[in-house]
């Protein structure tokens, strides 16, 4: 993919959300450079075994609706009886399922978005902390968005909303497991180029955000996963608690 290249191997890594877009190309950096990878999916069964069958690291794929806390502890069972603890959590799960003005929110759909980003969130960490903290070694990454500051889209508030709380989440635990040896960090993708813009997105409005953007281009998948990759490795050992923007400087604030 990209020239960025760790060695992670003896570490097993889960990606919730990790067969398609961003967790995509996440799984795939991550297997790439040495770690063995379990990929998490909801609908995307078939591209996650098409990911297994491509990429020798990528060793599981789990099917869970990571918004169901029973789901999840299945899942979590499930890989420590047939690959063991996981080092390396990246919780990048997220959708935002539909628009809507807050004036017109259904209960249900503001519920359903902060179970899908957020408690997901806390109910996977919760669940891989012991491993990590047994190993003496982990690595907690979420993945947040450019519109936990921005406010989010219109009609979009919702997911804004679970993404800044997730930013937040992400600093104190950072805290509560620094002397763990676990670091918790989180990036902030700007616009980038998968499924979810393709739905909610207006090409013009696209255009116009490229415009805007200093290095003249919307993101890919593969930058994000850069950034993960180097927040996974020992050489962002002393970095936690922190949220990296990654939005080619369409917001520099």
């Amino acid at each position: 993919m990209n020239n960025v290249r760790v060695n992670l191997k003896g570490k097993t890594a889960l990606v919730t959300g990790g067969a398609k877009g961003i967790g995509e190309a996440v799984s795939i950096a991550l297997a790439q450079n040495g770690a063995t990878v379990i990929v998490n999916y909801h609908t995307s069964a078939q591209r996650a075994k098409d990911l297994m069958r491509k990429y020798p690291g990528i060793k599981l794929a789990v099917k869970a609706d990571v918004s169901e806390p029973a789901d999840v502890e299945r899942m979590m069972a499930q890989i420590k009886n047939q690959i063991g603890d996981i080092a390396i959590l990246v919780n990048n799960a997220g959708n935002q399922v539909a628009l809507s003005s807050v004036e017109e929110m259904p209960l249900d759909l503001w519920k359903k978005v902060f179970d899908i980003n957020l408690t997901s969130c806390l109910v996977c960490s919760k669940l891989a902390i012991p491993g990590m903290k047994k190993r003496g070694w982990g690595r907690i990454i979420n993945i947040s968005s450019i519109s936990a500051r921005s406010g989010g889209g219109p009609g979009g508030s919702h997911y804004a909303s679970s993404k800044g709380a997730m930013s937040t989440f992400t600093k104190g635990l950072a805290k509560e497991l620094g002397s763990a040896g676990i670091t918790v960090n989180a990036v902030a993708p700007g616009v980038i180029l998968t499924e979810l813009h393709e739905k909610f997105s207006m090409k013009e409005s696209l255009e116009n955000l490229r415009k805007m953007t200093p290095l003249a281009r919307l993101g890919v998948p593969e930058d994000v996963a850069g950034a993960v990759l180097f927040l996974a490795s020992d050489s962002a050992a002393y970095i936690t608690g922190e949220t990296i923007s990654i939005n080619g400087g369409l917001r520099m604030d």
